[in-house]
């Protein structure tokens, strides 16, 4: 039997943001152990599905300040109603030939050549993992919102991952040109600067996104750098020395890609931690376009071996690179592990 959905949705967004009132705690453990008891037996279907459905809401909530704050650095981000056609203009200044676009099981070619916009397509895109009911019961608050947190964090790796492939993609084909790439062991920040310089003449100061490990590497080499150690402020000494994440490097604004655990042991991360994007500042016109449809749907179901709940989400959404000259890629393969 389904309880009220809005009611429960107003419960679940109190929790999460710890904004309880009086009876929330009691509440949230109560609702939950309604839908999946003791762990003793399998939850009822119909409130398995209400359960996960609020979840995934909550999640999505969450995950728009996130999509936005991180994809809007490098991508132009809109939304649309599913069903209704999204015209994306193509920049002329870079006379463009292909767009590269994410589809749900990989990347298309589509050529554009001579034309001024293209229409864009949703791919349907989907993700999925598992929790267990029990710890749901034992511990209400504290993993609802590390469930909240799962859901949100995996449709914002959703879309990097097809920015990851869009953008290996355009390196293969050249679409990102070679002076934008640098690739080796040790790379300096001379090397580093240099493809900074690329990126600027496109306007603005070139934003560099990476890993916390992967700006210290570069944003410390200034201080001992025979050069860049007699040109540095004391307002960027003070930074290297006490700033939990650097934000200048040489001529560059560093932006820290949140990158957290993925295991117990603290030996894997989601994204690479020795690769970095560096991208156009103050430009109108950024290398992405990300259209999404709608919000996250969920389907859900409950293994019969192990009695884990597997959620499996989707969300449709259009991923185009439409300008590619305005990407940098930053790859160090030595210097920079976990």
């Amino acid at each position: 039997m389904k309880l009220d959905s809005m009611k429960l949705k107003g419960l679940f967004s109190r929790v999460y943001n710890s904004k309880m009132e009086e009876t929330d705690s009691a509440d949230i453990k109560a609702y939950i152990t309604k839908v999946f008891g003791d762990g003793s037996a399998n939850p009822d279907p119909s409130m398995l599905h209400q359960f996960n459905q609020l979840v995934v809401e909550t999640a999505d909530e969450i995950a728009k300040p996130m999509v936005t704050n991180l994809l809007s650095i490098f991508a132009n981000v809109d939304s649309e109603t599913r069903g209704n056609i999204k015209e994306l203009k193509i920049p002329q200044k870079n006379k463009a030939k292909v767009v590269w676009s994410a589809t749900g099981s990989g990347v298309d070619l589509v050529r554009v050549e001579g034309k001024k916009s293209i229409f864009a397509v949703p791919a349907h895109l989907s993700t999925g993992f598992y929790y267990e009911p029990l710890d749901l019961v034992k511990e209400s608050e504290t993993y609802f919102r590390k469930l909240v947190n799962d859901v949100a964090n995996a449709k914002v790796r959703l879309y990097l991952d097809k920015i990851n492939a869009l953008t290996a993609q355009a390196i293969a084909s050249g679409k990102i040109p070679a002076a934008n790439v640098k690739t080796g062991s040790n790379i300096t920040i001379q090397e580093y600067n240099k493809v900074a310089s690329v990126l600027q003449r496109y306007g603005g100061r070139p934003v560099f996104v990476g890993d916390s490990l992967l700006i210290d590497y570069f944003a410390m080499q200034q201080a001992t750098d025979s050069t860049f150690k007699n040109l540095l402020t004391d307002g960027i000494k003070d930074e290297l020395l006490t700033a939990l994440n650097p934000t200048r490097i040489a001529r560059t604004t560093a932006v820290n890609l949140v990158n957290p655990f993925t295991d117990a042991s603290n030996s894997k991360v989601e994204l690479p931690v020795n690769k970095g994007y560096m991208f156009a500042g103050g430009v109108e016109q950024k290398p992405f376009s990300v259209i999404e449809y709608g919000g996250l749907r969920q389907q859900t179901e409950q293994d019969i071996e192990d009695e884990r709940v597997k959620m499996k989400i989707t969300q449709d959404v259009s991923i185009n690179l439409v300008f590619g000259e305005a990407i940098g890629v930053i790859e160090e393969q030595a210097a920079v592990t976990l």
